[in-house]
């Protein structure tokens, strides 16, 4: 992968991040405020991290990864109200080649 080919949308997408990270400080909601601020904090780092590993940085294994997002799912997540997440499991994705018009 090319060096640098992606400065350009980091240079966006960080200040982006940021921006909505001060905003979670102005929510009138300590409740909200927490979480959107810890959520931000986790967005970030994982941008840094993907941009880190496209910059040639070395990945982590497969078990010590597993064991981080298994730490992550752990967590209790509030639910929104109104939407739930669905806890059915569902069906891995397939794509298809070529067109999806009947001949």
């Amino acid at each position: 992968m090319a060096e640098g080919q992606f400065d350009k949308d980091f240079a966006y997408l960080i200040p982006f991040l940021d921006k909505v990270a001060a905003a979670a400080g102005g929510l009138s909601d300590p409740a909200s405020r927490d979480e959107l601020t810890k959520l931000m904090a986790d967005e970030k780092s994982r941008w840094t991290r993907i941009r880190s590993l496209l910059s040639g940085a070395t990945g982590q294994s497969a078990k010590s990864g597993t064991q981080a997002s298994a730490a992550t799912q752990a967590e209790p997540s509030k639910p929104d109200q109104g939407s739930q997440r669905s806890t059915v499991p569902r069906e891995p994705l397939r794509f298809t080649v070529g067109s999806l018009r009947p001949r």
